[in-house]
């Protein structure tokens, strides 16, 4: 009994200390068909690790990725915007609003080089973060 209370006791701190270090909200717009978007979210769950981000529950990160094969070549010519926004409230409204914001563009040929930008554009609106 003593060995699954303490078992019970480790599980919840571990579980304690997850929910704080590095837990936040990713809202994502994918028009992109190199990514899905578990891999969208876990790129920035990874950019967020990488940096030590830690946002409070009313904070979101979120990141857009849209891409389009090139006609002239077998590339794919791509857009990431990443932002760090705000939940606030306007009277009867809430809404997002953005607090840091970014955008990279290029070409890539597949989906793997495309989640690398996808993680430097978000660890690069982590550096603004206010």
């Amino acid at each position: 009994m003593r060995i699954i209370r303490t078992i019970g006791l480790v599980a919840a701190a571990v579980a304690v200390h997850a929910a704080q270090a590095g837990t936040y909200t990713v809202l994502q717009d994918n028009d992109c068909r190199l990514l899905q978007a578990g891999d969208i979210a876990q790129a920035v769950q990874q950019a967020g690790k990488d940096t030590g981000l830690q946002l409070t529950k009313d904070m979101a990160v979120r990141a857009e990725v849209q891409c389009a094969r090139d006609a002239a070549s077998k590339r794919f010519v791509y857009s990431i915007r990443a932002a760090i926004e705000k939940q606030v409230n306007d009277g009867e409204v809430q809404r997002w609003a953005v607090i840091a914001h970014t955008t990279s563009y290029g070409t890539v040929t597949g989906g793997a080089p495309l989640l690398r930008e996808v993680r430097f554009t978000v660890q690069d609106v982590i550096r603004q973060e206010p």
